[in-house]
Formats: structure tokens, C-alpha cells, sequence
């Protein structure tokens, strides 16, 4: 015949409870690593596209300020401020950014 005390009884219920905490616990961490690294590369990506973003925005900051030049120097032009040479020029100039603009965003 075993016998036993409550004592004894309480101690091996938290022993066991202690086991399945702890492989809890692993479990959990482990999936706290794989989130963490799929975090990282979404966080890689983020990085790359605000990289472009930056500079496609610098691309049209300069497209933007070639094609006002341009359009100041025809509206200059056509009131009489200024030769039809210097328009001509400037819109060819504006094309030209146009052209390597869109000729670099297909690379």
C-alpha cells in the first residue's frame, strides 16, 4: 500500500505544472523568433521602396522646376519678353529631361 500526503501531492501537481509552463514558453519563443524575422525583412522592404520613393521624388523635383522654366520661358516668348529661340531651346531641353526621366524609370 502507497500512501500519500496532500503535501506531496501539491508538490508534484506544480512540478508538472512548472514542465508545461517551461515547454510553453519554448513554443512561444520560437514563434516569436520566426515573427521577428519575417518583421526584419518586411522592414528590408520598407526601406527599399522609401529609397526609391526618395528618389523618383528628386527625378520629378527637377523635371518639375525644367518644365516651369520652360513653359516661363514660352509664356515669356509669346508676350513679347523674349526670342523664339530661347523658347524653342527651352522646350527642347524640357523634352530632353522628359525622355531620360522615363528612359531611367524602365531600367
Amino acid at each position: 500500500m502507497v500512501t500519500m500526503d496532500l503535501r506531496t501531492i501539491l508538490i508534484a501537481i506544480l512540478l508538472i505544472a512548472v514542465i508545461v509552463l517551461v515547454v510553453y514558453a519554448i513554443i512561444m519563443i520560437r514563434k516569436l523568433l520566426a515573427t521577428l524575422e519575417r518583421t526584419n525583412d518586411i522592414l528590408d522592404d520598407v526601406k527599399v521602396v522609401s529609397d526609391i520613393a526618395a528618389t523618383r521624388s528628386k527625378d520629378i523635383d527637377g523635371l518639375v522646376d525644367s518644365v516651369t522654366d520652360s513653359v516661363a520661358t514660352v509664356s515669356d516668348s509669346i508676350k513679347g519678353n523674349g526670342n523664339a529661340t530661347n523658347a524653342a531651346v527651352s522646350v527642347v531641353n524640357t523634352l530632353a529631361s522628359l525622355v531620360g526621366f522615363f528612359s531611367r524609370k524602365k531600367k
